[in-house]
């Protein structure tokens, strides 16, 4: 069994060449990026839809092209970030995976903010 340092390592390697990927190869120019399963069976845009444009326009330092792909991924990314950081972190110096404690009520605020951006970007 490995160690949760070497899995952490091996996912941060991982996510690393994902956004060397995305840097070299923008979705914009290239078409080997998967579509969103939801967008092409039920033309609806879900929470995700743009999220790949907006963190590929992020990593070439466009912020309003990103914020015009998926505001919301955007504006939810520092979030993200810290959240993976922090599981980083735990798995790096505790040699476990733990993850961060999330208040029900910020778990159901979420939800609500996602149901509702999902609603406004189909109208």
């Amino acid at each position: 069994m490995k160690s949760a340092r070497v899995t952490a390592n091996l996912m941060a390697l991982a996510a690393i060449g994902a956004v060397g990927l995305l840097f070299e190869f923008p979705p914009d120019r290239y078409g080997f990026y998967p579509p969103c399963p939801v967008y092409r069976y039920l033309h609806l845009y879900c929470p995700g839809c743009g999220a790949t444009r907006a963190l590929a326009a992020l990593l070439h330092g466009r912020l309003a092209e990103a914020m015009h792909y998926n505001p919301l991924f955007v504006m939810l990314l520092p979030l993200l970030l810290l959240f993976a950081g922090v599981v980083y972190w735990s798995a790096v110096t505790r040699n476990r995976i733990e993850w961060p404690q999330v208040p029900a009520s910020w778990a159901a605020s979420l939800l609500t903010v996602m149901a509702a951006f999902t609603l406004l970007r189909n109208l």
